[in-house]
């Protein structure tokens, strides 16, 4: 029986962890030819060990990967085609947890790296890949990962909220701009999923999940990475410019979710103000201010 990925290549960013790193494998298992990609090398490593060990040491290629920088998005999307001759899938998928803090407290350097991270990337994605993929005659997928976060007020902080919002929109846009060619645009939007980028805000979130959401539990990367699977392969040939919410239906009663992340942030901080940036599962070192009145 054919496997939903034969002859497909993928690009996966983020791929060291978490979601990355399960779709990865994933869409290893079912075929594809994979590139790595990630800003971790020490995780990014791990990830590719882990495929050759599991035998699919021709059909994988790991690449150090800053998708803020054009020229490592470029040299990623170019190796895919030195590599494997083609280009089917792309995984935007790669981020950050990004700025945070009170408006008026986020430093506004810290709130454009965040943008370049978490949505200058997905641009910049679409706009090289479907270069390559608009030379494919069966047409290709690109899948962008957004969040609940992006879809109202209150789920996230504001710039991580304002840029998956954005990512949404430019996932329906060039949907409709790429249509032509085949190339297929949607998004995914996680909800509490057990990533070290949630796992990092708390360590009690399957007790906060309790009364939040139908399904009283969190959902685990591979939830997402099966969702990615069925928009990668042809089973969703007509589908395009979608948003798929993968949430355990939390954000059915929305006024549960900005309840409990308010609680969460005040029983973590107190009376404390913060601001700064985390860097999420990228090794690098989060910056975290305390603001005085």
């Amino acid at each position: 029986m054919e496997k939903r990925l034969s002859n497909k290549v993928a690009i996966v960013t983020g791929a060291g962890s978490g979601i990355g790193k399960e779709t990865s494998l994933l869409f290893l298992e079912e075929g594809a030819q994979v590139i790595l990609a990630d800003i971790n090398e020490t995780t990014l490593e791990e990830t590719f060990n882990i495929a050759v060990q599991k035998g699919y040491k021709d059909n994988v290629v790991s690449i150090p990967t800053d998708v803020a920088k054009e020229s490592d998005i470029v040299n990623m999307v170019n190796i895919a085609i030195s590599e494997f001759g083609h280009l089917d899938i792309l995984f935007n998928n790669a981020g950050v947890g990004g700025a945070f803090g009170s408006i008026g407290d986020i430093d506004a350097n810290e709130w454009d790296h965040s943008m370049a991270i978490l949505l200058k990337s997905v641009f910049m994605g679409i706009k090289h890949a479907s270069v390559e993929m608009k030379k494919n005659t069966n047409g290709a997928s690109i899948i962008n990962t957004a969040s609940i976060a992006g879809m109202s007020g209150g789920g996230g902080p504001q710039a991580y909220s304002a840029a998956k919002a954005a990512v949404i929109n430019l996932s329906q846009t060039t949907a409709l701009e790429l249509g032509e060619f085949k190339i297929r645009v949607n998004s995914i939007s996680p909800g509490a999923i057990s990533t070290p980028l949630l796992n990092g805000l708390s360590e009690d979130w399957d007790e906060r999940i309790k009364g939040l959401q139908p399904i009283e539990e969190l959902g685990q990367p591979l939830d997402i990475a099966y969702a990615a699977l069925f928009l990668a392969s042809d089973e969703s040939r007509f589908v395009t410019g979608h948003n798929l919410c993968v949430d355990g239906g939390l954000t059915v009663d929305r006024t549960g979710l900005i309840k409990g992340m308010r609680e969460s942030a005040q029983e973590e901080l107190g009376d404390m103000r913060i601001s700064g940036m985390s860097m999420g599962s990228t090794g690098i070192e989060e910056t975290l201010r305390e603001i005085e009145d």
